[in-house]
């Protein structure tokens, strides 16, 4: 969690009743999201690999390669297993 006065405001208004851990991370921390991995993935998988061809659409190569992700449960929970975001789940 980061110190962004909205994500405070959050907090106050969550009944926690001992369910969450807050982890209090620095404004700017890429290499802590869970979010980093995927997109590291894709780029790395995907879309890098497989330039668009005359008339391809972006989007729609963005698209199909996180579905490829979404659609694969262990490569998502192998994303959490990462060192770098090992706080967020006791996986």
């Amino acid at each position: 969690m980061s110190y962004y006065k909205a994500h405070h405001l959050l907090i106050s208004q969550a009944s926690l009743k001992g369910r969450l851990q807050l982890h209090f991370l620095p404004g700017y921390a890429p290499e802590l999201n869970p979010d980093e991995l995927v997109w590291n993935d894709a780029k790395r998988t995907g879309t890098a690999r497989r330039p668009l061809r005359t008339g391809g659409k972006l989007a729609e190569q963005v698209d199909s390669q996180l579905n490829r992700i979404r659609n694969n449960p262990s490569l998502v929970r192998s994303f959490f297993g990462h060192p770098s975001v090992a706080y967020i789940s006791d996986l």
